[in-house]
């Protein structure tokens, strides 16, 4: 049967809607591959495999976790962006790999143009952490010592170009202070160093924070974000202290989820929409809360690109206020 050329463009059109609305409909059709930066037993381990359980859940497909640690995160960001852009292959990591490692080391990706925000799971302030001995029981009483003892207190580091780094360098800016830096491969060894006297000060995560205060091997002094933290109703924000410079001093990890560049938006739609219900769910937040994080999501895909946005001109700043810049 011949059909007028207007006519058959319109079956042409209307076949291509119908096979792409079928397309996008299976998704996912056979299982996603998830990078998780980061080696088992870390914090954006957990964040990966609790958020797989649940989209495996939600969507009746697996998602099978990879855990692709190595250079702070980098090695796994990287091998995500030469993966095929279809959304069989995303990651959960940390900022590091995002907005704190590409403003202080020169990286063969961008993370604004190689990546495509999903989806803001979690955050977490880090913790003045201090020897349970120190002369010292808040900031004030810290920063008062280390003015009147200048250069005698040693801080621990997770190395050059790290959240703790940062942090605690921005801290000895905002305070006018003199500490020393003694840097450290990992947390481990940094927390046995504090209990042990070796160094007086520690900016760390709040998972293992919590742990060493409610052992008694550590006191926590503040957490560095300007309200009190749910999970540690009983530290003060840094912001409390009333010291001049720091009373807007903020500094939080977070962890979250992206694809490559040029996944198609329908696919970070669904996957954006998934992962805010199960953030709602109880055992989540459980599960979040007891690593110390908070379940937090993100609005749309787009709002969770303004906060990378941010988060990465403000670290960036940092960078280049303290000498650190790939650019200096």
């Amino acid at each position: 049967m011949n059909f007028p050329k207007q006519l058959k463009n319109c079956f042409v059109i209307a076949g291509m809607i119908s096979l792409t609305g079928t397309s996008m409909a299976a998704y996912p059709e056979k299982p996603v591959s998830t990078i998780v930066t980061f080696p088992p037993g870390n914090s954006a381990d957990l964040v990966g495999r609790t958020m797989a359980q649940q989209l495996e859940q939600a969507f009746g497909q697996t998602f099978i976790i990879e855990n692709k640690g190595g250079a702070g995160g980098t090695i796994g960001v990287e091998q995500l962006i030469r993966s095929k852009p279809d959304g069989y292959t995303i990651t959960i990591t940390s900022l590091s790999p995002i907005s704190i490692i590409p403003v202080t080391k020169k990286l063969p990706y961008d993370p604004l143009k190689d990546l495509v925000p999903i989806s803001l799971l979690a955050q977490g302030p880090m913790v003045v952490l201090v020897n349970k001995d120190a002369p010292f029981n808040t900031m004030q009483e810290l920063i008062d010592y280390a003015k009147a003892n200048p250069g005698k207190l040693n801080y621990g580091s997770l190395g050059a170009g790290t959240i703790s780094q940062l942090t605690t360098e921005l801290f000895k800016e905002a305070a006018d202070i003199d500490i020393k830096e003694i840097p450290y491969k990992g947390s481990t060894q940094a927390i046995q160093d504090l209990i042990g006297g070796r160094i007086q000060i520690l900016f760390d995560g709040n998972a293992s924070a919590i742990r060493q205060i409610e052992a008694g091997a550590a006191k926590g002094l503040a957490v560095t974000i300007p309200q009190r933290s749910p999970l540690m109703p009983d530290t003060p924000s840094i912001a409390e202290t009333n010291v001049e410079g720091l009373k807007n001093f903020t500094s939080q990890g977070w962890m979250g989820a992206f694809a490559p560049a040029n996944t198609p938006p329908e696919v970070i739609k669904a996957l954006h929409e998934k992962m805010q219900v199960a953030l709602k769910a109880q055992p989540v937040i459980e599960r979040f809360n007891a690593s110390g994080l908070q379940a937090i999501g993100s609005e749309t895909p787009e709002k969770f690109e303004e906060f990378v946005q941010e988060d990465l001109n403000r670290w960036k700043s940092a960078a280049k206020m303290l000498g650190i810049s790939p650019d200096q």
